[in-house]
Parts: C-alpha cells; structure tokens; sequence
C-alpha cells in the first residue's frame, strides 16, 4: 500500500474518531454538566474541553491530511504532521486527567472535601449573576435543591444567614420549585420547617444526586473513553510518521529531477536517436582515444594501430568506419590482450 491510500484510510479512521470526542464532550458539557463540578475538583472541567479539543483538532487534521495526500503537496503534509503532533498531547493529558477524576469518582473523596467550597459559592447565590445562573441550571436540570444529602439537601440554603433587606431570612430559589411558574412557592423561612416541603420543592441536594449518576453514568464512560483514547494515540502516531515519510519521500523525488540524477539513461550517440553503445565505431570523432571494442582479430588495438593497418592495405581496410560492436545486445568490456605487435598502444 503506497503513501496516498494508507493516509487517506488513517485519515478517515481520525475523521470517524473526531466526531465520536465531539458528540461526547458535547453530552458530557451540556448534559452531565460536569464543568459546574469544578469547585470539587478542576478535572470536571478539564476531561470534557480536553476532548472536545481533541475532537476539534482531529476533524481539521482530518480534513487537511485528506487533501495533503491527494494534492502531495510537502508543506500541508508538515502543517498536518505538526498539528498531529499537538492533539497526540492533548491525547496524553486527556488520558491521565480521565484516569485521575475515575478514580476520585470512585474513592468518593471529592464529595467529602468540597462541603466547604460548595457553601461558599452558595452564599454567592442572591448576589452574583453568574453563581445563581449556574444554581438554577443545576436545580432544574437534575431536580435537585441544595448541595448535600438527600430528602435533606434543600436545608443547605437555611445554614447560609442569608437574609433580605427586612431581616427576614430567605427561602430557597425558584429553582428549586416543582412547578417552577408557581412563583413563591419555597420563598420564605417557613418552607425549612414545613413537613409537606417535598410537595412543593425538590428536597435532595444536588451534589447527592450527582454523585450517584456519575458513579452510574460516567465512570463506566470515561473507562471506555481512556482504552478508546490510547488506540487512537497509537493511530495518531502512525498517521504523523507516514506523513513524514511521504515528505522525505516527496523531497527526494524533487531533488532527483532538480539534480537529474534519476532512472539511469544509456549515453546519447552521436547520430539522433541512437545511444553510445549502438554507435561505437573507429572513426572520428574519436581518433585518438583507446576504443573498448574488440577488432577483427579478437584483440584490443589502439586507435593509432587500427588505423595504421587500413593504411597499410590490410585486407580488412574495407571494414574502415564500421562498428566494432555489432548488434543491440551487446556491450564491450575493457579486456587487455598481451600482444607483441609493434605500435600497439595501451
């Protein structure tokens, strides 16, 4: 398999591949919300981006690879090489941070140290825009109130102190209502001692929740995810050293046809469209350099003798100016014959 095919079936493999890391970054950002987790810990955020640049990357390295390889054209196939070489890393990155947040996940601990980062932001919550945003898109989304335990976790909002402008303690949010157009319906301290609150609010914390779908839900994925990512490291590799040998190869070829030392081509004789070898004769314009060719009498004669002998009358002086070599098939080798004749010059 050359070059061109083995790019482009590596390339459709990568092309495959970088709209499967799209789809799931896509699920695990805007479905799982992982990036809200981030006050538990920074991977939540980093896995789903890393591989969502990672499907990014590998779609347009996908494309470029695609086109390189038809056009052979040296400089797209570098840029392709070197952008190969920046998603092999993301590559690595996502691997080990999938590994890491697995593990947490599955040890529990991240949802035992963040108590204290989790009620800071919630105290947040009246004041700043982008806390209560990010809240209420939780609450809703995962029918929760509050961060920890369950049936309990919508008391969180009552351990904040956080009071309106006439002293009155708050409720919890809108959010965190069943039916959400029932404006009001937690909105005073009252819904923390009401024993019929799960009528009209979701009571369990968000974070309660969240862990039990991760643990679910997102650790048999991100397993699946972390083999799936070393297979196509190994194919991104194999797809940046092809690319760089087809430019060695591409380099060479330009730099045989600027040289001219390509295929080897038998030497021009001196009538059109005949080689060296076809036109090996004893006349000029040659007269003074030795001749590889045998003569008649089955050794090697300078040009001086050879000649000497036509002028001597010798019986094959009718033979002056034809080939010493006949036939198409025939090549002389240099072959010197003692000879005690007079004037033989070697």
């Amino acid at each position: 398999m050359g070059y061109v095919p083995a790019l482009c079936f590596l390339n459709l493999g990568l092309l495959i591949s970088s709209t499967a890391c799209l789809y799931l970054g896509s699920i695990l950002i805007n479905i799982y919300l992982l990036p809200s987790l981030d006050l538990l810990t920074s991977n939540f955020a980093t896995v789903p981006y890393l591989i969502l640049a990672i499907g990014g990357l590998l779609l347009v390295c996908s494309i470029i690879g695609i086109i390189a390889a038809v056009v052979k054209s040296r400089v797209a196939l570098i840029i392709y090489a070197v952008l190969l070489g920046a998603v092999f890393t993301l590559q690595l990155a996502s691997i080990f941070t999938s590994m890491e947040l697995r593990n947490d996940m599955e040890r529990r601990v991240i949802f035992q140290t963040g108590n204290g980062n989790v009620h800071n932001e919630l105290k947040r919550y009246w004041d700043d825009e982008t806390v209560r945003t990010k809240w209420d898109t939780l609450q809703r989304d995962f029918q929760c109130c509050g961060a920890f335990n369950m049936r309990t976790g919508f008391q969180d909002w009552s351990r904040l102190g956080n009071y309106q402008q006439d002293g009155q303690q708050r409720g919890v949010p809108n959010s965190c209502c069943l039916d959400e157009e029932d404006g009001g319906c937690g909105n005073t301290e009252e819904i923390y001692s009401d024993p019929l609150a799960y009528e009209k609010i979701n009571i369990h914390g968000c974070m309660a929740i969240m862990k039990n779908r991760l643990l679910r839900d997102i650790a048999p994925v991100l397993l699946t995810y972390i083999a799936c990512a070393v297979v196509l490291a190994l194919i991104t590799i194999l797809a940046m050293v092809l690319s760089a040998a087809y430019v060695a190869a591409i380099t060479r070829r330009s730099n045989q046809e600027r040289d001219g030392m390509g295929m080897y081509q038998a030497p021009a004789g001196h009538n059109a469209g005949t080689s060296r070898y076809e036109d090996t004769t004893l006349s000029r314009p040659y007269p003074d350099t030795l001749d590889s060719g045998i003569n008649i009498n089955g050794s090697l004669r300078s040009i001086r003798t050879n000649r000497s002998n036509y002028q001597d009358g010798s019986p094959h002086g009718s033979l002056h100016g034809t080939p010493i070599i006949k036939g198409d098939n025939h090549r002389a080798s240099l072959y010197i014959e003692p000879s005690n004749e007079a004037g033989t010059v070697i």
